[in-house]
């Protein structure tokens, strides 16, 4: 009798939670997105049901035993569905993005925060002080763009995508696209956070003082400039590059001397590199420096981590 009231008890209160769900839905007092994965997922009442009638003399408990196998299937479909969609390109919501910096601003700081978008970072071919550029993605996704004039000659662009919805549209999921042009003759401090996607960071061209890299899920290219830090030591370092779910390959001007310290988390994974232009030195996990670098007019350091993937070192095209 005791099995018996606790399985009345849990299909009433099984019930009642869905007999809920559906009236706050019928009364549109549930988020979009959650109405929608309510709708999707109603199908798995009757797995939870069936199993329910089949379990119920046979196993003990079988009745929790259904829930949680449907509970499971549900989320694993959800999750299955969303990962599926998320892969897809969306375009239909376009962001173009324009910035003049001001004349007296002598340092542009830009951050730039992306989701699941594909990020590409040029030199502008405009001139002048533009920032410019175009982000396409899907009605589940929104660009902020802020700019701030600090008032010491420096100023804050920050690029950042975000998410309104707690509870995204299936339908409307995807990935993304974002191309932001850089002014060449500003001197820029960027730093660069991306969750997932490919990430082109083309420093070619630019004033780069410094960058900052974290990709959490995707491959990397970066381009070094053949620019001299202003006021940056020899010995200083310019930044941190990250990848840590995928390979990184920089590419490396001609006349730059490249000092990386490599952070390889102990995967062991060899760096691709060309013997005839770095050692490999046997400090920590590895640093590749350039046989000229002690001679180099242009020094740039930086620590490159890639923890699951491979670090490549390239000559930049010239």
């Amino acid at each position: 009798m005791r099995v018996a009231r606790r399985t009345n008890l849990l299909w009433g209160l099984l019930a009642l939670a869905v007999a809920i769900l559906f009236l706050l839905n019928t009364l549109a007092l549930l988020p979009a997105g959650l109405s929608d994965l309510l709708t999707r997922a109603w199908p798995a009442l009757l797995v939870i049901v069936g199993l329910g009638i089949f379990l119920r003399d046979r196993v003990r408990f079988g009745s929790l035993i259904a829930l949680v196998i449907g509970v499971g299937i549900t989320v694993a479909l959800a999750a299955a569905s969303f990962s599926t969609r998320a892969t897809q390109l969306r375009d239909e919501n376009q962001a173009p993005i324009n910035q003049t910096v001001g004349a007296e601003i002598t340092l542009l700081r830009v951050e730039v925060d992306t989701l699941a978008t594909d990020v590409e970072i040029v030199r502008s071919l405009a001139g002048g002080r533009l920032v410019g550029g175009l982000f396409s993605g899907s009605q589940e996704s929104t660009l902020t763009l802020e700019y701030t004039d600090n008032g010491d000659t420096t100023a804050l662009l920050t690029v950042r995508e975000v998410r309104p919805n707690t509870f995204p549209l299936l339908s409307a999921v995807g990935r993304g696209q974002l191309r932001l042009e850089l002014p060449a003759d500003l001197p820029l401090d960027v730093n660069f956070n991306g969750v997932q996607g490919s990430f082109s960071l083309n420093m070619s061209g630019l004033a780069l003082e410094r960058l900052n890299m974290d990709a959490q899920n995707g491959s990397v290219l970066v381009t070094l400039p053949e620019y001299d830090p202003r006021g940056s030591a020899d010995d200083a370092t310019l930044g941190t590059l990250v990848a840590r779910q995928g390979d990184i390959t920089i590419f490396v001007p001609p006349n730059v001397g490249a000092r990386l310290e490599l952070n390889r988390g102990g995967s062991g994974i060899r760096p691709d590199f060309d013997p005839n232009i770095y050692n490999l030195l046997d400090i920590g996990e590895g640093v590749l420096e350039a046989r000229n670098f002690d001679q180099a007019e242009i020094k740039q350091r930086y620590i490159v981590t890639a923890p699951r993937g491979r670090i490549g070192v390239s000559l930049a095209a010239g």
